[in-house]
């Protein structure tokens, strides 16, 4: 079983050191099947959640963000993620203090990646 943290963490990995998933698995000993199989059931409960609306808790000083998986590579030419596409969202902030922030409209994931990494 792989978690989703560690399937997120080895897609960062991979991204930041420029290498290839299968150069990562070889190095790891990861089996490449379960990497995918794993990937496509979060991604698949990603998609069933996005109807309905999510929770996320954050955790402060966290080195990791809970984000969605994308989908996976197949053969072929990898299709860019359009990173300034716009969804109309409701993200609600309660602190531990129990103050309550609620914004509304449409962002694209840049713009949740600012709500969130804002101190």
């Amino acid at each position: 079983m792989m978690t989703r943290e560690q399937i997120l963490e080895i897609d960062q990995y991979c991204q930041e050191h420029g290498i290839s998933l299968q150069s990562y698995f070889d190095e790891h000993g990861i089996a490449r099947h379960q990497y995918f199989i794993w990937k496509r059931k979060y991604r698949q409960q990603d998609e069933q959640a996005s109807d309905s609306g999510t929770f996320v808790q954050l955790q402060p000083g966290g080195a990791f963000v809970p984000s969605r998986m994308s989908p996976a590579k197949t053969s072929g030419k990898a299709k860019a993620v359009n990173e300034a596409s716009e969804s109309y969202l409701t993200v609600e902030i309660r602190t531990t203090s129990g103050t309550v922030m609620r914004i509304q409209g449409s962002m694209t994931a840049a713009h949740l990646r600012e709500i969130i990494s804002a101190k």
